[in-house]
């Protein structure tokens, strides 16, 4: 089999964006209700975390439909990069995964739920470092423990120290790391993955509103320090280190 060329195979030609609207706002009875819910309200809090103001550029690497794009602020201004064919995008990316952008030429990276479909995730990683101003922040959420979701290639899943080491090798500086959704709830969302496509096509909204309710349930329990060792997702915020 030939090795898929892209290294970050996201992107609109294999969706539009009527096609992701359940993820925007799913309903109580979707199979990932809470994750959906969860995750993008963490990564409004991290964005918080990168420092932006006025006339800081933030780039989106692999930006699919651009969902965080107003999360910035007044006077920051947002790019977008993804593969050819995403009309979201204002940065095509090269057909070997890098940038078309200088050294050193934004404040802020974001990274959401891409890292895990790159091809070679330290090429990516060393490709953002590339592109941040020492002392800029990079934004990034990957899977931890997760089903496999093809898009259309699904490669990595990360413990919490090969995630940090990964992101360390790379030359960037780990300042906070946090678990979204621990393994008591993320256990509850395997089972309802392994479990949900075997029930009759009637019973599966009710089935998964049930799960969905525990799982959140189990989430309030869990300590926020439990999640950073296992969790369904990672939330990481790491810097470029100022120059001496």
């Amino acid at each position: 089999m030939d090795e898929p060329r892209l290294p970050i195979p996201t992107g609109l030609p294999r969706f539009n964006q009527d096609s992701r609207a359940w993820l925007r706002s799913p309903k109580a009875w979707d199979r990932l209700a809470y994750i959906n819910r969860t995750l993008p309200a963490a990564i409004e809090r991290g964005a918080a975390e990168l420092k932006l103001g006025p006339g800081d550029r933030v780039l989106d690497y692999g930006c699919a439909d651009a969902p965080y794009s107003g999360v910035f602020g007044a006077g920051v201004t947002y790019v977008g990069a993804d593969i050819a064919g995403n009309s979201a995008a204002d940065v095509e990316v090269s057909g070997d995964g890098t940038l078309p952008v200088g050294d050193e030429t934004f404040d802020a990276v974001i990274s959401t739920q891409v890292l895990e479909h790159v091809i070679d995730p330290q090429a990516y990683l060393r490709e953002c470092e590339r592109v941040l101003r020492p002392g800029g922040r990079l934004l990034l959420s990957t899977h931890g423990i997760m089903v496999l979701h093809p898009d259309p290639i699904d490669l990595w899943r990360w413990t919490s120290d090969g995630l940090r080491f990964e992101i360390e090798r790379s030359g960037l500086q780990v300042l906070s790391f946090e678990g979204v959704m621990g393994l008591a709830a993320t256990g509850l969302q395997l089972f309802q993955d392994a479990t949900w496509g075997n029930l009759p096509s009637a019973l599966r909204a009710p089935y998964a509103w049930i799960l969905q309710t525990l799982i959140a349930i189990c989430d309030r329990l869990q300590s926020g320090r439990s999640r950073t060792y296992n969790a369904l997702v990672y939330l990481v915020i790491a810097e470029k280190p100022r120059k001496p």
